[in-house]
């Protein structure tokens, strides 16, 4: 069985973001041969969809940038947050973090910075106001076009992404590209329309997959190893709906080819799996075609409030993404519906902030009303019986809410007194830069749905990224990181950057393992 390969690499690696292309580079770099497949006709991933943040504590770009970190602080604010569970998994990460990123610098077209966006929980013990993450440099991507041009394209503005000024690139495109040109150096393979179907057991070792590609089925050898690092499960809607009912696949942000494929073929392997009732959650702001919007900047400014079936304020709504997501999952199990709940605002926040996409004082287009997208009314009454809301319940919740934003205070759900709100609130209105009545009509109501950046759940691995059974033995051969692996984050999203960050750092400790 073993010699019926049709070719062999020494690591062969599925997935093409950018954990997987960084695993690459260092694999590649240490001299292994490299293969690199992906299912798609593009490669990036949902790091292309991204700002291209790594949540590494501790790492040169922080220390070169002066960011007023230590350890002991790290471990604080991790104990305050992630917690103890799978505490051997969040020690190696950030162990390894730091040396990971000075492996990565050693290369030329590789350099990352510090940039201030607050940790998620800046309230807690530990936290930095202004942040641990960091990112790769812009890149001017003239005279390496054809190394980027099958690199996946943003999303488009009005789902949460960016328009690039070619051939400049930045946020997570930025990323892959200088992965791409630093790959182009190395005698790695990059593979596209490649798909791992199975993985080929022998001797209770991974030794090889079978992949479909367009000229036909191949069997590849992967002589030190196989590594996951294909994205989570979350455009399937199967298994959405098996391990995450109500919800399916109809919402993600996640790239198109993250189908659990990997994960299928990991458990049909003899792996064990975990928190695949886990996502990165968002809430999703509601586009006429059904899609979702990735959307940080509305709900932080002052005017605007979130209300659940009931007419109610449930959250605090300048909440990092993640946590504002759970806020509404977890208030829908209660019995009060929460898919949908709606973003309320006055004409003063349209006419101020913008509204719908829209720049500020435009009139929310035709195509929102008519699908249902966006409800308006002349008055609090009308716009609740548009949303099937009780009216008394809206207006009292929006009685109750204008004293405290005149007040400046939310003594409730404390809205404006972290980091983090103020940073997308508006630094100009006082008293709170995120408190501000709504008390100018008509009134307007966006539908909000619990999105996600992908499911975070995936195979239990040890702290080398190495596959483990259910019996908690190793499953030689055979690697995960980032989605396809089970968060060692577990129930948290401790900052920006920890999803992209998660798989760099275990593709890093892979290919090391690999490497022996």
């Amino acid at each position: 069985m073993a010699a019926n390969w049709d070719r062999e690499c020494d690591v062969l690696i599925v997935g093409s973001g950018g954990g997987a292309l960084a695993g690459a580079l260092i694999a590649a770099s240490r001299g292994l041969d490299t293969l690199v497949i992906e299912k798609t006709d593009q490669f990036g991933g949902t790091t292309a969809y991204s700002g291209g943040g790594l949540w590494i504590p501790l790492s040169p770009p922080n220390a070169r940038a002066g960011v007023p970190d230590s350890p002991a602080l790290v471990e604080q604010y991790l104990d305050a947050t992630v917690g103890n569970d799978r505490r051997e998994m969040r020690d190696a990460y950030i162990s390894a973090g730091p040396g990971v990123i000075e492996e990565l610098e050693t290369n030329q077209w590789l350099e990352f910075e510090w940039r201030a966006f607050p940790d998620y929980f800046c309230e807690k013990p530990g936290a930095l106001p202004d942040g641990r993450s960091i990112y790769a440099l812009n890149f001017d991507a003239a005279g390496h076009e054809d190394l980027i041009a099958p690199l996946r394209q943003p999303l488009p503005p009005e789902r949460g992404g960016w328009i690039e000024p070619f051939p400049y690139m930045f946020g997570g495109r930025a990323f892959l590209a200088r992965l791409l040109v630093a790959l182009s150096e190395t005698d790695a393979v990059l593979q596209l329309q490649t798909s791992l179907e199975s993985l080929i057991v022998d001797d209770g070792r991974v030794g090889g997959a079978v992949v479909a590609t367009p000229a036909g089925r191949e069997r590849i050898r992967a002589r030190r190893g196989v590594l996951l690092a294909a994205g989570g499960f979350e455009r399937d809607d199967e298994m959405r709906h098996r391990y995450q009912d109500p919800l399916g696949a109809d919402w993600t942000l996640g790239a198109p080819g993250n189908t659990g494929a990997a994960l299928r073929a990991a458990i049909d392997a003899g792996a064990s799996v975990e928190l695949l009732e886990e996502c990165w959650w968002a809430p999703g702001l509601a586009l006429p075609d059904g899609t979702v919007s990735f959307r940080l900047f509305e709900r932080g400014k002052p005017g605007g409030i979130m209300v659940n079936g009931a007419g109610e304020r449930f959250a605090n709504e300048s909440l990092p993404y993640d946590r504002l997501g759970r806020a509404m999952l977890e208030g829908h199990a209660t019995g009060v519906s929460h898919i949908p709940c709606w973003f309320v605002v006055d004409q003063a926040h349209v006419d101020k902030y913008g509204f719908a996409t829209g720049k500020p004082g435009a009139a929310v287009g035709d195509e929102w009303v008519s699908t249902g997208t966006v409800v308006t009314g002349k008055t609090l009454e009308d716009l609740a019986e548009a949303i099937h809301v009780p009216a008394g319940g809206l207006s009292k919740t929006v009685e109750e809410f204008n004293e405290v934003a005149r007040a400046g205070r939310d003594p409730r759900f404390q809205r404006g007194e972290t980091a983090f709100d103020r940073f997308f609130g508006d630094p100009k209105h006082e008293p709170n830069p995120n408190l501000g009545p709504l008390d100018s009509g008509p009134f307007y109501a966006w539908k909000v749905l619990p999105a996600d950046l992908g499911t975070k759940g995936g195979v239990r691995c040890d702290t080398s990224a190495r596959a483990l059974r259910a019996d908690g033995t190793v499953l030689p051969g055979l690697y995960a990181a980032g989605n396809t692996m089970a968060s060692w984050t577990n129930r948290c999203y401790p900052g920006p950057g920890s999803p992209i960050g998660s798989c760099v750092v275990f593709s890093a400790l892979a290919v090391r393992d690999m490497a022996g």
